[in-house]
């Protein structure tokens, strides 16, 4: 914490003849109090009409570089230290408003106005070849020479995950090597870049992905993350756009989290009685709101939408945010202190079903790199523990990478077990830490999920 000296000054009249002087000097005294409350209700006045970026006075980009040995009574290696590093040249991403409040959400189905658009849209008029699935709505469509996949889950209980899709059948062999396909589908690939290519019209700008998300959904929507990389089969190569959209209430965010890395309690986790008795793990609310498109070339690859949302001010009262500087502060030294913890509350589990958190304890090194900070909305479960309404408070989401070198622990049976070398976590939409705005809390909302990759030795 900072620590605040205070001063007092004192003005003392030494020449006790001269009683006018002194008079005048108390005068004066009081002529400035007065002033100083006229003042006073000024800056009151400028503080209410103060945006949220003058409010936390964040700077445009978050910069450190963080380097220290970290020890562990629990650490196996009592003599060498995990050598750890944090560095961030992140940009920090502020909504442009003059105010946040609390927010009510509730659930909400996808509109059958939202259904016909992405089958007008994306079936271009094609006919659907229904699929038989009494628990969703399912079909084919064939458009330009690739053939679709149409599907529409609607809940049926409070916890159930609603979803619209539209794909490319079998797309996921877009994204694979020669060395993973067998020769059929390799030439089954070859045959779609091709159809992508007649079809599209070259790479899609964030602009028009936005265009066309808004054309189709209802709300506001930002980008989130946006990424292109080539892909080839034989002679043909084509640009894959992706987009990770998250909705924007009032112009602020909801800060956008990869869904399979929630539910963000640990019950959602197996846990076992003292007697020994193991319990499934129940998860707390809902999925997060997601909306994802692809796109091969300028056509479309694949769309969904999971778990919309509707929104409504709890209350028109503005929320006292934190200094940027004293968040800033309190990542830092939360994230420094949590790469030492228990699996508690360390960081993001290497699979869903493990209670093993990395970097561990007894890694060799850590590294850490902050690659966005931002100020948006969190979804938390109301007092009523509701599965279908909830409350939005304002967070800082610091995301980044990490790396860390293990011990070579091996699993399984022996020589034939897997050596665990270098532990990576890569993927964009994963929060390192979440701070509450209003008072500073570390939320630990990442507590399961895929989102690790490992290398072997």
């Amino acid at each position: 914490m900072k620590k605040i000296k205070m001063f007092m000054g004192a003005v003392l009249c030494m020449n006790l003849l001269a009683v006018s002087g002194c008079d005048r000097a108390v005068q004066s005294a009081v002529v400035e109090e007065k002033d100083e409350t006229d003042q006073k209700k000024e800056e009151n006045k400028k503080t209410v009409q103060e945006t949220v970026a003058e409010q936390v006075e964040a700077p445009e980009t978050y910069r450190a570089i963080i380097q220290a040995d970290l020890r562990s009574a629990d650490r196996e290696d009592k003599e060498n230290p995990m050598k750890f590093t944090l560095t961030a040249d992140a940009p920090v991403k502020v909504p442009d408003v003059d105010t946040i409040c609390l927010k009510k959400v509730k659930r909400v189905a996808i509109s059958e106005e939202e259904q016909n658009k992405i089958k007008d849209t994306f079936g271009k008029g094609q006919p659907m070849q229904e699929e038989n699935d009494e628990n969703e709505q399912a079909g084919t469509y064939t458009v330009d020479g690739l053939t679709y996949q149409y599907s529409y889950v609607k809940s049926e209980q409070e916890s159930d995950v609603e979803e619209l899709g539209f794909q490319i059948a079998k797309f996921i062999f877009d994204d694979c090597g020669d060395m993973t396909l067998a020769s059929s589908e390799k030439k089954e690939r070859e045959e779609r870049f091709q159809n992508y290519i007649k079809a599209g019209s070259g790479k899609v700008s964030e602009k028009e992905a936005k265009d066309k998300v808004s054309s189709l959904v209802s709300g506001d929507w930002e980008i989130f993350e946006s990424s292109s990389k080539e892909l080839t089969e034989g002679n043909t190569t084509l640009e894959k756009d992706d987009f990770i959209f998250e909705r924007a209430l009032d112009g602020i965010p909801v800060n956008y989290v990869r869904e399979i890395s929630l539910p963000v309690n640990e019950q959602a986790l197996e846990w076992e009685n003292e007697d020994g008795t193991l319990h499934e793990g129940q998860s707390e609310g809902w999925e997060n709101e997601v909306l994802t498109m692809d796109f091969c070339s300028g056509t479309i690859q694949s769309f969904l939408h999971r778990n919309p949302i509707e929104a409504s001010n709890v209350s028109d009262e503005r929320l006292f945010l934190l200094p940027f500087d004293e968040v800033k502060d309190i990542f830092e030294k939360t994230i420094t202190l949590q790469v030492m913890t228990e699996d508690k509350n360390r960081m993001i589990a290497v699979d869903g079903g493990s209670n093993y958190r990395y970097p561990s304890i007894d890694a060799q090194s850590a590294e850490i790199t902050i690659t966005k900070v931002q100020l948006g909305y969190m979804r938390m479960p109301d007092s009523e523990d509701s599965d279908t309404e909830a409350v939005l408070v304002p967070v800082w989401d610091f995301y980044g990478t990490w790396t860390s070198e293990e011990p070579e622990y091996e699993y399984g049976n022996g020589e034939d077990g897997l050596v665990m070398g270098d532990v990576t976590m890569d993927d964009a939409g994963v929060p390192l830490l979440t701070i509450d705005a209003r008072d500073g809390s570390v939320i630990q909302r990442i507590q399961a999920g895929w989102a690790v990759s490992t290398g072997d030795k």
